[in-house]
């Protein structure tokens, strides 16, 4: 899996498919097309027009978030802000760090199975695999996915074009 993280103003689906030529290259992976396309089915989540490669986005107050996967992904990142916690009483947390990273765990879990922020209050299977990361100081962000190496990158966002 490899995640790839920008700062600024950048088109999403250009975004996406300058990282998936990365990640094509990183991975070494020659039977993966060159270029994909992203399809968007309905209320589906979005999908590469390939089945050997997934992907999933977030942003969150200037930064995105790409995860791509040979499995299914799902990936959120959010800005650590002051929050009304008693509001989401369905997530157990003391403080606004802890609330982000139960948040996004909740978040990413459901953008990986498909079921999107409709299932936001659902419980998570205790055998949903997570993995954080302190990206940029002030944010939170999370995977979830079948357990595997991750590599992670910045990237240009005036680089996609």
């Amino acid at each position: 899996m490899i995640l790839f993280f920008t700062r600024g103003d950048v088109d999403s689906d250009k975004f996406v498919k300058y990282c998936y030529k990365h990640y094509r290259d990183i991975i070494g992976d020659d039977t993966l097309p060159r270029s994909v396309e992203i399809l968007r089915d309905g209320a589906n989540k979005p999908r590469f027009d390939c089945e050997d490669a997934h992907f999933n986005l977030s942003h969150s107050d200037g930064v995105i978030m790409l995860g791509i996967s040979h499995t299914p992904i799902g990936v959120d990142i959010e800005r650590v802000r002051e929050i009304d916690i008693a509001k989401f009483p369905f997530i157990c947390a003391e403080n606004q760090e802890e609330f982000f990273e139960r948040w996004t765990e909740r978040e990413s879990y459901v953008k990986m199975t498909g079921e999107g922020i409709s299932g936001i209050r659902k419980p998570v299977p205790k055998d949903a695999h997570f993995e954080h990361f302190p990206v940029y100081d002030g944010y939170h962000a999370c995977v979830c996915a079948e357990e595997q190496n991750i590599l992670a990158y910045e990237m240009d966002c005036s680089a996609v074009e």
